[in-house]
């Protein structure tokens, strides 16, 4: 039967190879799975950990989950503006160029 703690430190490396890891990522306490990002490290524990949350990891989880958001919803307007140009010129195109 294997220990735990070999089981964790073959997971570990498992999980850095798989990731490119530098020596000061930011590592989950409760799984270890590095993050590049303090953003990204504190979305996952929010999301994978929400119920052991400390009081400043769940403000920094909302703060986090804001800023996603309004990166999503800048995205999608950007998106918008780019259908509403190729449909443009499709139009432009289709009325004044092949007419």
């Amino acid at each position: 039967m294997t220990d735990s703690s070999t089981t964790d430190e073959a997971e570990r490396a498992s999980t850095d190879a798989a990731f490119a890891v530098d020596d000061d990522a930011e590592r989950c306490p409760y799984c270890g799975r590095p993050f590049p990002t303090e953003h990204l490290h504190a979305l996952h524990l929010g999301e994978e950990h929400g119920n052991a949350l400390t009081e400043a990891e769940a403000e920094r989880y909302a703060a986090a989950d804001d800023r996603e958001s309004d990166e999503l919803f800048q995205f999608h307007i950007k998106v918008l503006a780019l259908l509403t140009l190729i449909t443009f010129v499709f139009l432009y195109s289709y009325t004044f160029v092949w007419t």
